[in-house]
């Protein structure tokens, strides 16, 4: 792979990725095996202490369960467990067909493995669903609260908050949106990915962050836990199997979800969106909040789907992990 940097087209990053980054720590590579022949990969990050608040983490698209060392340090400060999970097809977790609404029994069973009786849960961009099943389908004796933030919304939300999409011709303006979702978003998506070399992930990465916040990320700062070498790690880890787990997370997010957002208990749900959020609409975050029975969402003037986290980070996990 090494000559392909000859190219002037194709440039080297700013630095190779730090070999230390790229490797797995024991806690970040476990496994659970379950009773139907899957395995379910997860990691934990924050306290190791067992009596304090769990929180699970579900990472968006392209992800997986990596994504946890952003917020290691920060929940070790305020005295949270972070337990991430692969989803299916993604990192060590079995590539198989699965509904939305089996993802809860996936979570539970990952607690009861860890012995843990009551959780939170944040689900972050393409998390968000998974995120709001668990709230739909968990007892609140397991679920205390579920966060979503910057969440991907359903198909229908997209139609109903986008002018020329919401007539929709007999159903055939649905069944359109989630044919362009699946075969040509969800590809275009991917497309920057495919190519698994580290240092060509790590330049990928860096051309793609455009905005002056974007770019300050590329500095190094003593102060942040990840960097892009994290970043890259997580790419190399989530398409380990290949591609199939993101195809999966795009056409479970895409589908009908198989629930009615009207049957969760909205008083313990909490939204957090970005009223510049390109990648998912604000407006399509209202709609969620609605079904909910409003009053659920809170909505932060100039917030991206990426800066959200940057500036309210502590805020987040701090109300996830109150008991």
């Amino acid at each position: 792979m090494g000559g392909m940097f000859s190219s002037p087209e194709i440039l080297p990053p700013s630095s190779p990725p730090d070999p230390a980054k790229l490797a797995l720590r024991p806690e970040e590579s476990k496994s659970l095996d379950l009773s139907d022949g899957r395995t379910l990969g997860y990691a934990t990050y924050g306290s190791t202490n067992p009596s304090d608040p769990a929180i699970f983490l579900f990472h968006g698209m392209p992800g997986c369960r990596l994504v946890g060392r952003s917020w290691n340090k920060l929940c070790k400060t305020i005295g949270a467990r972070l337990i991430t999970i692969d989803r299916p097809g993604n990192g060590l977790s079995t590539l198989v067909d699965r509904k939305l609404t089996q993802w809860p029994e996936d979570v539970l069973s990952v607690a009861d493995h860890l012995k843990i009786e009551s959780f939170s849960i944040v689900g972050g961009s393409a998390g968000g669903p998974f995120a709001l099943a668990c709230a739909r389908f968990i007892p609140k004796e397991r679920l205390r609260r579920t966060t979503v933030v910057c969440g991907i919304a359903p198909i229908e939300a997209f139609l109903d908050t986008t002018p020329y999409l919401s007539w929709r011709l007999g159903g055939f303006t649905p069944w359109a949106v989630k044919l362009a979702a699946r075969h040509m978003i969800l590809p275009r998506l991917l497309a920057p990915y495919r190519d698994l070399d580290p240092n060509r992930l790590k330049r990928t990465l860096e051309d793609q962050c455009q905005t002056p916040e974007e770019k300050e990320f590329l500095k190094p700062d003593p102060n942040r836990e990840t960097d892009l070498d994290d970043a890259v790690a997580g790419l190399l880890e989530t398409f380990k199997q290949g591609t199939g787990g993101f195809m999966l997370d795009g056409s479970i997010t895409s589908s009908d979800w198989g629930f009615d957002l009207k049957d969760i208990d909205g008083e313990r749900v909490w939204l957090w969106h970005g009223d510049q959020d390109a990648v998912a609409p604000v407006a399509t975050a209202k709609w969620i909040d609605e079904r909910l029975g409003g009053g659920r969402l809170r909505v932060l003037e100039g917030g991206t789907h990426s800066t959200i986290w940057k500036h309210h980070e502590k805020e987040i996990f701090e109300q996830s992990a109150k008991r």
